[in-house]
């Protein structure tokens, strides 16, 4: 995959989670989940766990990548 695909699809997915946080058809939902917890509150838990994935997919797929970001293994003590 190129990363401009990649791009394409980390913004695609970050408008997706932009567009289902405003979850106005919760709103009137007074049924908890689970027995306690309000749909509202727990429709944003899920909000926060996508947001956390893409941002994850974004570091892996869309991060641009340095020759600085190479590991400094071949450094020996006369180096220092």
């Amino acid at each position: 995959m190129s990363k401009r695909c990649g791009k394409c699809i980390i913004i695609g997915l970050v408008c997706l989670l932009i567009v289902l946080h405003h979850d106005i058809w919760n709103w009137e939902n007074k049924d908890p989940i689970f027995g306690f917890m309000p749909v509202a509150l727990a429709w944003h838990a899920g909000i926060s766990i996508g947001a956390s994935l893409v941002w994850y997919l974004a570091t892996r797929i869309a991060w641009p990548t340095f020759e600085d970001d190479e590991p400094i293994s071949s450094m020996t003590s006369e180096d220092a």
